[in-house]
């Protein structure tokens, strides 16, 4: 017998499991602006990201295999909405269904894009991970305090993680397709 989720309990479970409360929630307030200012360079940065490795850039490509910047330009948008979103999180019964609902947009394909597949999970996973080493770099360099920028990318970090576990509830299962083209080379590592 299936199960209904409560998805706003769930989300209070995991903001209590990794210890986000109003407190981080009031510091991410407080870099609305800072982190507003250089929104479009986070987005930006992200999407250019994703054209890097060809299992990620497939997504953006016409069929013709350029570059659909229309599509581009959408997804941007998206990122920059889900962004504002992210500054006024709240622990609520909508919150939650929006991620669910962005977790299952990208896990389940429209049918004019059925043959692409899913956007696999780890590119969600490394894409909260891309977002949040960027925050953390923007908090950095735009706060004079680095004890309260450290604080600020603590607050975003937990509130990201929230957030990536509602977002990968939508994958219940992915629907893959065969890899496009080869793994990237892994970066060398120096040895000591």
């Amino acid at each position: 017998m299936s199960r209904i989720v409560d998805w706003p309990a769930r989300m209070k479970e995991v903001c209590a499991f990794v210890g986000l409360g109003q407190e981080e929630l009031e510091i991410i307030q407080s870099t609305r602006e800072l982190v507003l200012a250089r929104g479009e360079e986070l987005t930006a940065a992200v999407y250019d990201h994703f054209l890097k490795f060809p299992e990620s850039r497939r997504f953006f490509l016409t069929d013709e295999g350029e570059v659909n910047e229309e599509r581009l330009e959408r997804r941007k948008h998206s990122l920059m909405r889900w962004l504002r979103g992210s500054l006024d999180f709240k622990i609520d019964e909508d919150y939650p269904i929006r991620l669910l609902a962005t977790g299952i947009v990208h896990s389940h394909p429209p049918s004019h894009r059925a043959h692409m597949g899913s956007v696999p999970s780890r590119f969600m996973i490394g894409t909260i991970s891309f977002v949040q080493t960027a925050l953390a770099e923007i908090l950095d360099e735009e706060m004079a305090d680095k004890a309260e920028a450290q604080r600020a990318s603590v607050a975003w970090n937990k509130m990201l993680m929230v957030q990536l576990d509602i977002l990968l509830a939508g994958y219940v299962s992915e629907t893959p397709t065969e890899p496009e083209g080869e793994a990237p080379a892994l970066p060398e590592t120096q040895s000591e």
